[in-house]
């Protein structure tokens, strides 16, 4: 990635795409945000420039005849996995038609190369864990059906159109300014929901595991990935699963308040655990991540409270 190149970011005015757009304006001559929602004004970054637009539209293509931009940024995408069991059609539109058309639009107008973020999910329910980047593919949702997909569709694009890609398959990404208002992100949960006095739930039996990794360490292997030459699919994660009711106790911690939590079924909390192998991701661009989960939850808690 040249220092005097333009690079766009698709979804830079969500939570990782705002932390990917304050790294790069350092970095870079130009940072385009295309998206569809307008930034916070809170964490609007003054180098870039925002576009309001939907990469499913026509003007998506124009914006990249435009900028000509050298690298895209690809993390527009609905992400709510649960909401995807409902509205599988919404969601294939956004995450399989809406990246088609960044793909199209890198082809027809000369983009070097794009950065795809993917998830861990699309690997289902595995025997062992941590997760080899080898490991059989088993999506169970729609969401994780379009990850792959469109992984799928930047091999193709790299084998006919010698299109360079890497596709990061993100453990749960967590930090400061993720939404703790929705139904994704249990740290972002927890905090505000400790924070404003409310009541907290754990799902099940609480020893439900994931890979948290902390934001910036994922902006981090998207530079070092935009830098590196190689293509391919690549786990981003720490290797280590928490258990939901660990993570719980961390946060409370954090805030200063003690409670039992508040249990609750949930049929659709079906993987049970979770870790990536991030060993090839480090081969290949040195990254490994820097933020232990004890370091993230308080750097987390904090920014809610401060906010």
């Amino acid at each position: 990635m040249q220092a005097d190149q333009t690079v766009i970011v698709t979804g830079g005015a969500g939570f990782i795409g705002s932390h990917l757009v304050d790294a790069l304006v350092e970095r870079v001559k130009r940072v385009v945000v295309i998206d569809k929602r307008k930034v916070s004004k809170a964490w609007k970054n003054a180098k870039a420039t925002y576009k309001v637009s939907d990469i499913r539209d026509a003007s998506f293509g124009e914006w990249v005849q435009k900028y000509k931009p050298g690298t895209i940024f690809h993390l527009a995408a609905h992400i709510d996995d649960r909401e995807s069991v409902h509205e599988p059609a919404m969601n294939a539109d956004n995450n399989i038609i809406g990246s088609l058309n960044v793909f199209e639009a890198a082809r027809k107008h000369g983009v070097k190369k794009v950065l795809f973020a993917s998830t861990g999910v699309v690997y289902g329910q595995q025997g062992t864990v941590p997760i080899a980047i080898d490991a059989q593919t088993h999506p169970m949702t729609p969401y994780a059906i379009s990850k792959l997909t469109a992984e799928q569709y930047l091999r193709f694009y790299r084998s006919v159109y010698d299109l360079s890609f890497a596709a990061l398959r993100l453990g749960n990404v967590y930090g400061p300014r993720q939404d703790g208002s929705v139904e994704c992100g249990a740290i972002a949960i927890f905090s505000s929901r400790f924070l404003a006095g409310d009541q907290v739930y754990v799902n099940n039996d609480g020893k439900t595991t994931r890979d948290y990794v902390h934001v910036s360490d994922v902006v981090q292997a998207f530079l070092l990935a935009a830098g590196s030459d190689t293509s391919g699919v690549y786990n981003v994660g720490t290797g280590e699963g928490t258990e939901t009711l660990k993570l719980y106790e961390l946060v409370q911690d954090a805030v200063g308040v003690h409670a039992q939590p508040n249990w609750r079924e949930d049929i659709q909390d079906e993987l049970k655990h979770v870790a990536l192998d991030a060993s090839l991701t480090t081969k290949d661009f040195g990254w490994a991540p820097q933020i232990m989960i004890e370091q993230g939850v308080q750097d987390t808690v904090n920014w809610y409270r401060d906010r």
